[in-house]
């Protein structure tokens, strides 16, 4: 599955009802995911889910993976449900 980019005010004048609804929010990703996750194998399972979707490369899930000292440093970052404080959907 390939990942498709959009230009924000392209998708503005194809979708102006969705636009409208979603505003400039941002769509949580992947490092907002793990910032939730309470251990390393559920952020393994995070990243899995993301790559499996298509929403992340295969590069760059295996470089999450990869470095465990990065994924402690990003888990138990803050609680789920302070993303609309981020502006994040």
């Amino acid at each position: 599955m390939r990942k498709v980019e959009w230009d924000r005010e392209k998708f503005r004048k194809m979708f102006p009802a969705l636009y409208a609804e979603i505003g400039d929010r941002l769509i949580p990703t992947v490092i907002d995911h793990l910032e939730v996750c309470k251990s390393l194998e559920e952020a393994i399972e995070v990243i899995e889910y993301f790559e499996k979707k298509g929403e992340i490369t295969r590069e760059f899930a295996s470089f999450l993976r990869n470095n465990p000292s990065l994924l402690n440093s990003l888990i138990r970052k803050r609680r789920r449900g302070e993303y609309e404080s981020r502006g994040l959907l």
